[in-house]
């Protein structure tokens, strides 16, 4: 298999200036696109000459790395100001998810790279997809954040439960509840969604701030820090809706997203997304044999005729057409035994296979398919 390495970057908070641009599209000869928003490399063979991570943090927001032997990187841009360094922290694992601090920036990296390789995806788009969590944890809401570090725990089979218990962060609020953006975050790092589901049982509902709130807040603002939003606005800094939404939630003293009052160790969550996968296994097999019962119910209405086709089939001497034959007596046969008359169906079907014995290529698919020895 050949390899396949992809990179994106994406600018959020301002597009790139004429000179940024130049740099950007002089930074490899595979460069597939580079406009002021967005840049993507992608490489069967050879390897990106520059750090990723350097690229994101001089002139984006928000990157992607993917490779198809198994690599999966994530990371946003923020400026310091705009996030909750320390709670983000609590979901940071050594090597996996981390947040560093450079200069003006924050730079959260989540990095669930398989060992072993993984499924490919496509993974073209994705970032676009994937780019609104930003914000929902500039807001302090940090789902993403808690399905990456449950995924990268429950994968570690050497964490013990009473480290579990001392070290995981709150369960989120909303996880009943997630996003197009969370369920992309979700296909890109192959999380398990019975384990997300596990974890959702614990999880508070998430209050939508209103409108009306926070129009109301905004006569709590101070003059001053009203011409001073003002003037970052004038200044082109798109950052400044959200940091102006966060300041209002302060004055208006709404709650960030609620965490769970009970945080279940991952393994506990991981006994109960087996329990899960097993009752969807059940409902599918339940579903599967409804269907055939249904099937069964409409053949019972056809027996003599389709004995008749099953014969018609035979004289055709076709592997095709035996391969046919050889389905409709399996039907038949599954029919008598849900009737509880497989006797009947026997005496009809041995005569039948008796007529046909020089036949080998049938006689070989009805022995495959149990209807003759």
């Amino acid at each position: 298999m050949s390899e396949y390495q992809y990179y994106e970057w994406i600018a959020v908070d301002r597009p790139l200036t004429e000179e940024e641009l130049e740099e950007v599209s002089g930074l490899s000869s595979h460069m597939d696109i580079a406009t002021a928003t967005q840049a993507v490399v992608t490489y069967s063979y050879g390897d990106f000459k520059h750090d990723r991570r350097a690229v994101l943090l001089k002139y984006f927001d928000a990157m992607l790395y993917a490779a198809n032997w198994g690599s999966r990187e994530l990371a946003f841009r923020f400026p310091v100001a705009a996030v909750d360094a320390k709670a983000i922290r609590a979901f940071c694992i050594e090597d996996r998810i981390s947040l560093t601090r450079e200069g003006e920036f924050q730079v959260l990296e989540i990095d669930l790279s398989e060992d072993e390789g993984s499924d490919w995806i496509d993974v073209e788009g994705i970032l676009r997809r994937l780019v609104p969590l930003r914000e929902q944890i500039i807001q302090g809401d940090y789902r993403a954040l808690y399905m990456a570090w449950l995924a990268e725990r429950e994968a570690d089979e050497d964490e013990d439960d009473e480290e579990e218990e001392t070290t995981q962060p709150p369960v989120p609020a909303g996880l009943r509840k997630l996003t197009a953006a969370h369920k992309a975050f979700m296909q890109f790092f192959d999380i398990d969604s019975y384990l997300v589901k596990a974890a959702a049982e614990s999880s508070e509902a998430l209050q939508p701030i209103s409108d009306q709130a926070l129009a109301g807040a905004l006569s709590l603002l101070p003059r001053q820090e009203c011409d001073a939003f003002l003037l970052r606005v004038l200044q082109g800094e798109t950052q400044v809706g959200s940091t102006l939404r966060k300041r209002l939630i302060e004055l208006a003293g709404i709650e960030k997203p609620a965490a769970s009052r009970r945080t279940p160790a991952p393994s506990e969550l991981a006994e109960t997304a087996k329990r899960f996968v097993q009752e969807e296994q059940r409902r599918v097999q339940a579903e599967a044999e409804r269907k055939r019962i249904q099937e069964l119910e409409e053949l019972s209405k056809r027996v003599e005729p389709t004995w008749t086709w099953v014969e018609k089939l035979i004289e055709q001497k076709q592997s095709k057409a035996y391969d046919q034959a050889v389905a409709l007596l399996v039907n038949l046969r599954d029919l008598a035994v849900y009737q509880k008359r497989l006797p009947e169906f026997e005496s009809r079907l041995i005569p039948l296979v008796n007529r046909y014995t020089s036949r080998r290529a049938l006689i070989e698919r009805l022995r495959n398919a149990g209807l003759a020895q």
